[in-house]
């Protein structure tokens, strides 16, 4: 039988941190760092949740 395989915490770990800087690149185009860091902090949170990765 196929096992299936839970994604790595390392895996989830580099996921969020990328999207962190994205959301730090988005917030000093807008010249908005906080919000750019709460982007950052959501798109992570999203993405380990739903395992998009």
């Amino acid at each position: 039988m196929a096992q299936e395989r839970k994604p790595s915490i390392r895996r989830g770990e580099m996921a969020f941190i990328f999207a962190i800087i994205i959301g730090l690149v988005v917030g000093i185009l807008i010249k908005r760092v906080k919000i750019g860091i709460l982007v950052g902090i959501v798109i992570g949170f999203v993405i380990v949740l739903t395992g998009w990765l």
